[in-house]
């Protein structure tokens, strides 16, 4: 339907390990990101420390379009929402979809969170840089200080190149 990878039997797994594991449980908040995303864990402190926990969870929508993938973030109350209730929303989205819906497992776990299991849906426009999201002009560049990922950098030279610039701009610009 969307021209996505249809993932979201691998990622119900996936998160059935996590739950089990229990690590996250550890932590405020459970980050997962692409290997091709230029991630800058810092800027992702700075913004989620204004974001308190609500009683079923907090999330956080990366892009105007709804969640992409490369980067999604979850307080440890989602996690526990996600991990305890996705059948739920497999049930729920099964009629909808009359079968499996088409989806990646981004849209996925944005519409169950958001749409079935009432998970608190949060916005911030500095979370993704992608061509999907409408990004501003020259984010390929990397030297946008406020943005927490990049992505897509498939090759190994340029996410390099994109990792090193995101991760000094702050010392480069003298705003650090």
């Amino acid at each position: 339907e969307f021209g996505t990878a249809l993932n979201t039997p691998i990622f119900l797994k996936v998160w059935a390990k996590v739950r089990e594991d229990g690590d996250f449980m550890r932590h405020e908040w459970t980050v997962k990101v692409d290997p091709d995303a230029v991630f800058v864990p810092d800027r992702l402190r700075k913004i989620v420390a204004y974001h308190r926990e609500s009683q079923r969870g907090v999330y956080f929508n990366n892009c105007k379009y709804g969640m992409h993938g490369p980067l999604e973030v979850f307080s440890r109350n989602a996690v526990v929402s996600w991990t305890s209730y996705s059948q739920q929303c497999v049930q729920h989205f099964w009629k909808v979809c009359e079968g499996p819906c088409k989806w990646g497992e981004d849209m996925f776990i944005d519409q169950c969170l958001w749409k079935v299991l009432m998970v608190d849906r949060h916005f911030d426009v500095n979370l993704l840089r992608e061509d999907h999201c409408d990004p501003p002009a020259g984010w390929k560049s990397c030297q946008d200080a406020a943005a927490v990922a990049f992505h897509p950098f498939k090759d190994a030279a340029m996410y390099e190149d994109c990792a090193n610039i995101a991760n000094n701009v702050d010392l480069l610009d003298g705003s650090a």
